[in-house]
């Protein structure tokens, strides 16, 4: 597969913020799982674009992207509608503890089942847990063609996912989002756990609405065309 690097947005360097005031990415890792489609309904009745950094085999270690059917057409879905579909591994393992092999397959096993899922390998991902070592990691990402995207604003939902702990993620994401509107967020939640989608999600929302924020994909809040954030899926040049 073709590898180019087109576009203004670097690649193998790690990126923490939207590149305009005013302008909220929301990003879930971990998924698709259970919660996940009610995370794309909330936000597609809102028209709200997101960014999904999607983990192939995870979780559900019996329903892998490239073979559950009902995943693909979740993935497939999300995609038309508007969200973005990002890469967060095929296993979730430290690409730092795993030397640059692992790191290829890592990358590129879960790039080939998205491109069964959806049409088209992506070209931003995001590291598992959201962790690099050295140099040698982001060159390898780099060579894979991979804008790597960090966050700058992170709920920690996974340390609250209870019905009232979650009120801690939500507390920090309304004090951390500049009450003028004028900030610039990349935002780290994740859609595998309950209380996410079922109360911190409706409750970002309401606050970047009411905040008067936009809420945008990763691509487009680096100023990335559209047409940059897939591969070519039928471009089989190394």
């Amino acid at each position: 597969m073709s590898r180019p690097h087109i576009g203004d947005v670097p690649y193998g360097q790690a990126i923490f913020s939207c590149a305009n005031p005013g302008q909220v990415a929301l990003t879930f890792d971990d998924g698709p799982y259970f919660w996940t489609s009610q995370i794309v309904d909330l936000l597609d009745d809102l028209n709200i674009k997101a960014t999904f950094f999607v983990t192939g085999n995870n979780l559900d270690i019996n329903r892998r992207i490239d073979k559950d059917q009902e995943y693909q057409y979740l993935l497939w879905r999300m995609r038309l509608s508007g969200h973005q579909i990002a890469s967060h591994s095929w296993t979730h393992r430290h690409l730092e503890d795993i030397g640059r092999e692992g790191r290829f397959q890592e990358m590129v096993y879960n790039e080939m089942a998205l491109r069964t899922a959806t049409g088209a390998p992506p070209s931003y991902m995001r590291p598992p847990y959201g962790e690099w070592r050295d140099a040698d990691e982001m060159r390898d990402l780099g060579a894979l063609g991979y804008h790597v995207i960090m966050y700058n604003l992170d709920t920690k939902d996974y340390k609250h996912d209870t019905e009232r702990d979650i009120d801690v993620s939500i507390g920090r994401f309304n004090d951390a989002l500049r009450e003028d509107g004028h900030g610039s967020y990349i935002i780290l939640a994740h859609d595998v756990h309950k209380w996410t989608a079922l109360k911190l999600v409706p409750a970002m929302v309401n606050t970047i609405i009411s905040r008067g924020y936009k809420a945008v994909t990763v691509g487009e809040c680096l100023n990335d065309d559209e047409f940059n954030w897939y591969r070519d899926p039928f471009d089989i040049e190394h």
